[in-house]
């Protein structure tokens, strides 16, 4: 039997680890954010909601959903997007894949229909990785301000494990990041795909993100 502190300090570890990955499922199982949960793998969505829910940060939701929340689930269920989205996952996930989901849902106590929320410490966390987040933002604003090349570039080595994170959280958008790069001289998109620290996912968000053309980089 686990005793409370074994698994508080397990869950304190956990926390500690979260990735940008977790953070972005987190962010976007709080919004409703259907259109960035299937950018992440079904696999890796699952494995992150596991330490949601192991560390109480995620919970299945109790009572009905809002009629808002209803329609907007029901309007993506019946979406092109959702309907190809299934057929490509059907075809993608291997068996291994397929048990790794169901064992998952199982330990949980959830069905393919359940829907789930953020507990209040799940969604204070959220709150502090915001303000986290936007403090590293200003720096970075302020070095692009400032044209302090050198510092930038330090700078969003630094925060590169974040970057996409902001993406999700609304903080930061593609044609924010294409001025910082045009202070530095260097093209965002190739500059950001042959960074290891960054999740692909940040990749569709530059592809879609309002402003941003990679045929404008290096002009």
């Amino acid at each position: 039997m686990i005793q409370p502190d074994d698994k508080n300090n397990s869950c304190e570890k956990i926390i500690k680890n979260l990735t940008s990955l977790d953070y972005i499922v987190l962010a976007a199982m709080h919004h409703t954010d259907l259109k960035t949960m299937i950018k992440v793998s079904p696999v890796e969505l699952v494995v992150s909601c596991e330490k949601f829910f192991d560390c109480n940060l995620m919970k299945k939701m109790d009572k009905p959903p809002s009629l808002k929340l209803q329609t907007k689930i029901q309007n993506w269920l019946n979406s092109v997007e959702y309907s190809q989205y299934t057929k490509n996952i059907n075809k993608s996930l291997t068996l291994e894949e397929k048990e790794k989901i169901r064992k998952i849902y199982v330990k949980l106590q959830l069905k393919s229909h359940d829907l789930s929320e953020l507990t209040n410490q799940g969604i204070d966390l959220l709150e502090k990785k915001k303000l986290e987040l936007i403090q590293q933002w200003n720096i970075l604003a302020e070095f692009n301000k400032s044209k302090d090349v050198i510092s930038l570039k330090e700078s969003i080595d630094k925060f590169a494990i974040s970057i996409p994170v902001m993406f999700t959280m609304g903080i930061a958008n593609g044609s924010q990041f294409v001025e910082m790069f045009h202070t530095m001289g260097v093209g965002m998109y190739e500059y950001m795909s042959a960074n290891p620290k960054i999740n692909p996912i940040f990749l569709d968000y530059l592809s879609n993100s309002k402003g941003y053309d990679k045929s404008d980089e290096g002009k």
